[in-house]
């Protein structure tokens, strides 16, 4: 059952203030770009200069520093410096918005528009909501003569959504090479979730404890092209379409363990109606049940297998020209355990034609090794999470995407990924598609979450404190 939390003073935040200040970051551009696509540099010193205005005291208070020129490393030292340190994660940079589809937004996605009680913008959603609420919150403890025992780091990436590569990994490095270390890390992934699971009424905050794993396979066929009036039996186009509806129909088994085990029989289990915690409660015998249902969710079927995306697919310059080569890329997102080359041998094997040449493309990431859900750590961030959503069931779970924390999980065996934004039921399509936007009244929850995790981080006596 979920721990009685009692009652916490309500902090007030200037939700106007706030609510221009985030529509005004939403404006700037921070749009991440594939190396070889060039970087609008002009858009992130826009964006640094911004958050400097707006949040004076941070950057007065806090010491800062630039990785990799656009980076953002904050270090708030704290009065006890033996004791491990807080890490809360952001990202300043949001995916582009898809070519051809600005008319389909209900609103424009950089004029950070509010209607129908909504924030309205690219980014809002992911990952600018966390940046500023994170900022908003320290900056409030600094008005209010917040001083921390353990010293706190905020460290906002500029290229989680391309990899991560020259932001968060350059920043865990540092933390390795200064030895820094840390005692909790929290960053984007979960969100509080309703409706999400049969025999459940509450909201639940599902706070991810692993990542899955990363994997893209090219699939490459050479024809003998030519002119379309006189086809072969089967193109290239044509082989290459029958091995992706191949790879669709053969999906990877499902596997019931972890995280995902973990979020039925330790999170929303023992929350559920007396059937479900009948089911929850004996997955020794109901599993094969568990799974047929999780099957019917596209989300939920992709926590307990490997997924297959066809991603990509070239072929073709003329309408009536054969292609002499036709190429796909499917990606796949991998359990935990389960590894790149594992997963390329089976595709091969289930496409089975000698035609296509399978190869990976880039290099694989394996799932994040789980993080502690026994640790006084996690207790300290799901009764922040209840103390601010008193109505939410707190549950681990295993996050389906990746974000920079992942580059943290060897410094620190407590790393969570959380925003404290109740999530609408598309909310995850929005992220990255057309009209992406959060409530108007998150701004407020995400602000007061934020600083009651770094009080309650900062009273507390964590796991790794003993060690020091």
């Amino acid at each position: 059952m979920q721990p009685e939390i009692a009652p916490v003073a309500v902090v007030e935040v200037d939700s106007g203030g706030l609510l221009e200040r985030f529509r005004g970051g939403l404006k700037i551009p921070t749009v991440s770009r594939q190396p070889g696509e060039g970087m609008d540099t002009e858009a992130f010193q826009a964006f640094r200069a911004y958050l400097a205005q707006h949040y004076p005291r941070v950057h007065d208070r806090l010491e800062l520093e630039l990785i990799s020129r656009h980076s953002l490393l904050f270090r708030w030292p704290g009065g006890e410096p033996s004791l491990p340190g807080t890490v809360l994660l952001a990202h300043q940079d949001v995916v582009p918005v898809d070519t051809g589809s600005e008319g389909d937004w209900d609103h424009p996605p950089y004029e950070a528009v509010v209607a129908d009680g909504y924030i309205w913008g690219r980014g809002s959603l992911d990952d600018k909501f966390g940046l500023f609420s994170i900022l908003e919150a320290v900056e409030g403890l600094i008005a209010d003569g917040f001083h921390p025992r353990r010293t706190l780091y905020l460290a906002f990436g500029h290229d989680e959504e391309v990899g991560g590569g020259d932001g968060a990994v350059q920043i865990a490095r540092l933390f390795a090479e200064r030895g820094w270390t840390i005692a909790l890390v929290v960053d984007e992934g979960g969100a509080i979730a309703d409706g999400m699971v049969p025999g459940l009424d509450a909201p639940v905050a599902i706070v991810g404890v692993a990542e899955k794993g990363y994997m893209s396979a090219l699939l490459e066929v050479d024809g003998m092209g030519g002119h379309s009036s006189a086809p072969p039996n089967q193109s290239a186009i044509g082989i290459l379409a029958s091995a992706i509806v191949k790879l669709e129909d053969n999906r990877f088994p499902m596997r019931f363990d972890g995280a995902t085990r973990a979020f039925f029989e330790r999170g929303i289990g023992p929350e559920s109606s007396f059937g479900m915690r009948v089911i929850y409660g004996n997955l020794w015998l109901f599993e094969p049940l568990v799974l047929a249902m999780l099957d019917r969710s596209p989300m939920m079927a992709a926590m307990v297998r490997t997924t297959t995306a066809p991603t990509i697919f070239h072929a073709g310059l003329k309408e009536n020209v054969l292609p002499a080569r036709a190429q796909a890329t499917v990606n796949f997102r991998l359990l935990p355990g389960e590894k790149g080359d594992e997963v390329l041998e089976e595709v091969r094997r289930i496409i089975s034609d000698e035609r296509i040449t399978v190869s990976m493309a880039g290099r694989a990431r394996e799932a994040s090794p789980s993080s502690r859900i026994d640790s006084r750590a996690w207790a300290t961030l799901a009764e922040t999470i209840r103390e601010v959503f008193p109505e939410a069931i707190v549950a681990p779970y295993l996050l389906l995407g990746g974000t920079d924390s992942r580059y943290f999980r060897d410094l620190c065996d407590c790393v969570y990924r959380f925003l404290p934004i109740e999530l609408e039921p598309d909310g995850l399509r929005r992220a990255h598609g057309t009209n992406e936007r959060i409530p108007v009244a998150g701004l407020v929850d995400g602000a007061r979450f934020y600083r009651r995790l770094i009080e309650n981080a900062d009273q507390a006596t964590l796991d790794s404190d003993e060690s020091q």
